[in-house]
């Protein structure tokens, strides 16, 4: 059952109104903790989570572009959207532009305060952690991960990977490796085959895995470096081992992968939880592919820290400043030859070229798998219907990226549009299909005919 806050608009109609700026952010969530905000646009007033950039120069390619920010859209169309996500097994929609919270909704008994699992949607943190391990000079992109986990120098494949390939998940390395143990473990209320897992392993009481990091060194490579896309968790495991070692071997103060992703980007983006709110082993390491749990708000704020390429305000009053080199960032969002869909641990939702991301196969396939249930038929075909490019007015593809969980967790990121949407779900068969080019169509008030309109466009019919 949810609960409703109803304002009256001038014009009669019910929207419902809901700003919020980077202090509320910062703070505890209102007292009605569930119940639907129906959105309509911040006036010029609103105080944004992170003001734009002072220099057109400094901007990021792509977290920046111009031309500036459209205006927000309509309360109707968020509606619309909002509504179709319930219908898909939603749990939340949290819309925010410019920094500033515009529409919110809680359903099947979710709340604003309660974190939700991120499930896949954990790994693009690991993707701006190691553009901040560049902008530090702990590591470089394309060094070999060998010289650092030297135990893979004797293996002619695992002897070639790069950190890159890590994080673009090309590395070879066997994707889903018995070795590490239950994929999923840590992840939370997210339903459907997951949970299932976890009962059948005993639920709370199931042990944690050992160590994560030191287990995966011994994963073997099962195809070329660069050459192949494998989704899985292997990479990722690797990746906070050898960030690990680069820490122990470095001078910084942070001397583990936690304390060195809260400190650097967790931290600036305003969020200061836990690190039991990432899944851990019996040793405290993260679960960095799989096991964030965040509030809507919680994942919006960071969604607009990465937005806005990464700025703080280090006093009142002074200017706003990258904590992130621009151009270590921009890698997130260039993808790879085997998956030009697929940057540094974020999905390229619609590229450059006006190509789309295939993400069906990606989630809870292998999963399905270890349960015994087999591949879904089709799911290949299926997976290519998930997403379309949206053009606007002009028949340009609108650019968005985003980071993607099982049970279609979403955080979207529309640069051109200043928006941040989050969308929660419980994973299970009815919520298969949702799409995410139909979200953000009727998000962004698509009209089906090849543009999009602003919330002040009449009527067409």
């Amino acid at each position: 059952m949810r609960t409703h806050r109803s304002f009256a608009c001038a014009a009669g109609s019910l929207v419902l109104l809901l700003q919020l700026g980077c202090a509320a952010l910062a703070q505890s969530p209102p007292a009605t903790a569930t119940g639907s905000t129906v959105p309509a646009a911040a006036p010029p007033s609103a105080t944004p989570l992170v003001p734009a950039l002072s220099a057109p120069n400094d901007r990021p390619r792509f977290l920046n572009p111009e031309p500036a920010p459209k205006p927000a859209p309509s309360a109707e169309a968020i509606a619309k959207a909002i509504a179709y996500s319930e219908s898909k097994s939603g749990r939340a929609v949290l819309v925010m532009k410019d920094g500033v919270v515009i529409a919110e909704q809680y359903a099947k008994g979710w709340s604003a305060d309660r974190p939700h699992p991120l499930a896949s949607g954990t790994k693009s943190f690991s993707g701006i952690t190691a553009a901040a391990a560049v902008t530090d000079a702990l590591i470089t992109l394309d060094e070999l991960v060998s010289d650092t986990i030297t135990e893979w120098k004797a293996d002619p494949r695992a002897s070639r990977i790069t950190v890159r390939e890590l994080l673009n998940l090309t590395s070879g390395l066997e994707p889903n490796s018995e070795l590490l143990g239950r994929q999923g473990y840590g992840i939370k209320d997210l339903g459907g085959a997951n949970d299932l897992a976890s009962r059948l392993k005993g639920g709370g009481r199931e042990k944690a895995p050992e160590n994560w990091y030191a287990a995966v060194v011994k994963v073997p490579v099962t195809a070329e470096p660069g050459r192949t896309f494998r989704y899985g968790p292997t990479h990722f495991y690797a990746w906070g081992e050898f960030l690990t070692r680069k820490l122990a071997a470095s001078s910084r103060p942070e001397r583990n992968y936690w304390d060195y992703m809260h400190a650097r980007v967790l931290k600036p983006a305003g969020l200061d939880f836990p690190k039991s709110r990432f899944a851990l082993d019996q040793q405290g390491n993260p679960n960095l592919p799989g096991g964030a749990h965040l509030t809507a708000r919680e994942w919006a704020q960071w969604g607009e820290f990465v937005r806005r390429g990464c700025a703080v305000r280090s006093e009142a009053g002074a200017a706003w400043t990258p904590v992130v080199d621009r151009e270590a960032l921009e890698q997130c969002f260039i993808g790879s030859r085997a998956n030009p869909q697929y940057g540094l641990t974020w999905w390229l939702l619609t590229g450059a070229d006006g190509s789309v991301a295939n993400v069906g196969g990606s989630e809870g396939g292998r999963l399905r798998k270890r349960l015994g249930r087999g591949e879904q038929p089709g799911l290949a075909d299926f997976a290519a219907g998930q997403t379309a490019t949206i053009p606007d007015a002009n028949g340009t593809p609108i650019k968005a990226v985003m980071a993607a969980g099982a049970g279609k967790q979403r955080l979207y990121l529309l640069p051109e549009h200043g928006l941040v949407i989050v969308r929660f779900a419980e994973m299970g068969q009815a919520g298969a299909n949702f799409n995410d080019t139909q979200f953000l169509k009727l998000v962004l008030g698509f009209d089906g005919r090849g543009t999009v309109r602003g919330p002040d466009a009449p009527d067409r019919h």
